[in-house]
């Protein structure tokens, strides 16, 4: 749900916590508003708040903004988010929601769009909650992820995608 500077697998957060997020409007905000929505307001009381928006800016953005500003931090998200469809990945190989896996499988489908180790997240009963990606600095070349995050990667571990 964004994107997370780091440093050789140090997530970096809250690098200026006084940084200003300016709010977007028209087009910059509906554009933003479908790709990577706030999944708890309504669109309008979204476009007031942009709280959700403010909040990854603060904690994350500000982590590589001698890089990118604001806008283009976020463009950079959707962009990346977009150049790896992994939603339209797993329905062409049968991850569908509401489906069961393995680790193994999930991996391997997304080493076919990225050519890298992915990060992947589970909640204890092993339910796939996130999926990182990992590029280096400026973000021109993906990298394997080098912090194996929540799921038992061991095995044909079995995993339930939501």
């Amino acid at each position: 749900h964004g994107l997370w500077p780091d440093i050789k697998g140090t997530i970096l957060n809250n690098c200026n916590p006084d940084a200003k997020y300016a709010s977007v409007t028209g087009g910059k905000f509906v554009k933003r508003n479908k790709h990577w929505p706030d999944l708890i307001l309504t669109e309008a009381a979204s476009l007031n708040s942009q709280g959700f928006w403010a909040y990854q800016f603060k904690k994350h953005g500000t982590c590589c903004s001698d890089l990118f500003n604001q806008e283009k931090y976020f463009d950079l998200a959707l962009i990346l988010k977009d150049k790896f469809d992994l939603l339209t990945t797993f329905r062409n190989k049968g991850i569908i929601p509401k489906s069961t896996c393995t680790i193994n499988k999930i991996q391997k489908t997304i080493r076919t769009v990225t050519g890298v180790v992915p990060n992947l997240s589970c909640t204890p009963t092993m339910e796939l909650l996130e999926v990182g990606i990992c590029f280096n600095r400026d973000a021109s070349k993906l990298i394997d992820c080098d912090q194996p995050k929540t799921c038992d990667t061991s095995g044909n571990t079995e995993i339930f995608f939501p």
